[in-house]
């Protein structure tokens, strides 16, 4: 079940200035609102205009508003002082309840190590294997100490950090992934994030639907992280080099670029890409993407009410939590979108199975960590036939998407909401607050030890 609702200050929390600004109407007063817009000059286009179009205008083919009409929100583009009065109008006749600016997110994610080619050469087969070695030294010794002092791991075991990557990724088996004979056929997960190289040689042949929300960007994946996400969400079974680094194997995918070759994208392109996602009917959006924010801030309604509009449909929403703490000198709190209390809030942990230095906490009432999953040296695939070790809380999220895939394949009553509850059910508990970890970490299996 998700979090219980929470109240939101109306246009509080961070903003990047120089954007546009989010209307939200009122519930069935949204063709009201539109039609107040209409009449102070402003045009609007709906999102419905640009589905059958392979990529949303950056200008909105000209218009002044995108109307996303299921989740009655509006985001005006242009002249902003003329807005004013018709907003103070409509405000008083309860036609919009929230207006704020229009905030930018960034990818929460970014290499751990350095880059590896599926194809090197002998000189750099050379350097991995004596890296691959220094981390089994690492972890050896990080074992000993963890023994010696009794630390403990879900289920009442000593916390093991040595692990043989041999034929499968760290993160691939403290979830149990490996346990579980689904393969996410059936499931459509929508991956909101810098695009995705569809032409990898791991994902030749897969089910692959795409299309581009980011402001003045490419079409491709230049940036790299939507194809690590994805790489770890539905990555293959067996991929042509190195362990298996994917879950949700046979899932069908839906790469919605929402943020550019920068990294960084906006309210307009976000919400763009879950409405997309809800058109195709995708049973999980995930979102490895996110804004700091303070100690005091409240959530933000609009994706409260987006998430909801989700949920209700059958759509499970998930997102990072956030990469903003230092650990142990401070905890950031979770960041927005992840903060909404309808939206899935994800929280990594390293490979002794405590929370990520950098992992975002629950430090604010009703804001906390939902679930966690490995974000901390996350082998998965990049453009160009490529891999790479990331870390983040984006590299935990597409874990818990994975896993959704799975489990929400096993029943198709699993849907939303109950889906959302069964993800839930099935966690480990860690010995850690529930501030960084949530409920524990999620499983592919809902019984037995780590």
């Amino acid at each position: 079940m998700a979090k219980s609702a929470r109240r939101s200050v109306s246009g509080h929390g961070n903003s990047t200035s120089g954007l546009g600004t989010v209307v939200r109407f009122t519930p069935k007063a949204s063709s009201d609102g539109v039609q107040q817009l209409e009449k102070s000059g402003f045009r609007v286009a709906s999102s419905k205009d640009f589905r059958s179009a392979a990529a949303v205008p950056n200008d909105f083919d000209g218009a002044d508003v995108q109307y996303f009409e299921r989740f009655g929100i509006a985001i005006v583009r242009r002249d902003g002082e003329k807005l004013k009065p018709m907003l103070e109008n409509a405000v008083q006749r309860k036609v919009v309840s929230a207006v704020r600016p229009e905030r930018s997110y960034r990818a929460l994610g970014g290499p751990a190590t350095r880059q590896l080619d599926c194809k090197p050469d002998t000189s750099i087969l050379t350097t991995a294997q004596n890296f691959d070695y220094l981390l089994g030294y690492r972890d050896g010794v990080n074992d000993l100490i963890d023994r010696l002092l009794g630390r403990k791991a879900a289920g009442g075991l000593i916390a093991s950090t040595v692990f043989d990557e041999t034929s499968s990724t760290w993160g691939l088996q403290v979830v149990r992934v490996l346990e579980s004979a689904l393969s996410g056929a059936g499931i459509k997960v929508a991956v909101l994030d810098t695009g995705f190289d569809e032409t990898h040689q791991d994902f030749v042949g897969r089910a692959v639907k795409k299309k581009l929300f980011a402001t003045n960007s490419s079409q491709d994946d230049v940036h790299g992280h939507g194809t690590h996400c994805i790489g770890t969400a539905c990555g293959p079974l067996r991929p042509t080099t190195g362990p298996r680094y994917g879950i949700a194997y046979d899932a069908e995918i839906y790469a919605g670029k929402v943020l550019g070759d920068d990294g960084f994208g906006t309210d307009r392109s976000i919400i763009a890409g879950m409405d997309w996602a809800l058109d195709e009917g995708c049973h999980i959006i995930s979102m490895s993407l996110g804004a700091p924010t303070q100690v005091g801030d409240s959530p933000s309604d609009d994706y409260e009410q987006i998430g909801r509009v989700c949920l209700d449909a059958g759509t499970l929403v998930v997102a990072a939590a956030g990469n903003e703490s230092t650990r142990p000198q401070r905890i950031a709190p979770v960041g927005s979108p992840a903060n909404a209390s309808t939206i899935l809030a994800v929280g990594a942990i390293d490979r002794s199975l405590d929370p990520a230095s950098f992992s975002c906490g629950g430090l604010n009432p009703g804001q906390e960590v939902d679930v966690a999953a490995p974000g901390v040296d996350i082998l998965s695939s990049l453009p160009d036939d490529k891999y790479d070790r990331w870390d983040g809380t984006s590299m935990a999220t597409p874990h818990v998407a994975g896993v959704a895939a799975l489990i929400a394949e096993s029943d198709q009553k699993l849907r939303g909401w109950a889906l959302w509850a069964r993800l839930i059910q099935i966690t480990k508990p860690l010995p850690h607050p529930a501030r960084d970890v949530g409920k524990g970490l999620l499983q592919a299996k809902g019984s037995g030890e780590i």
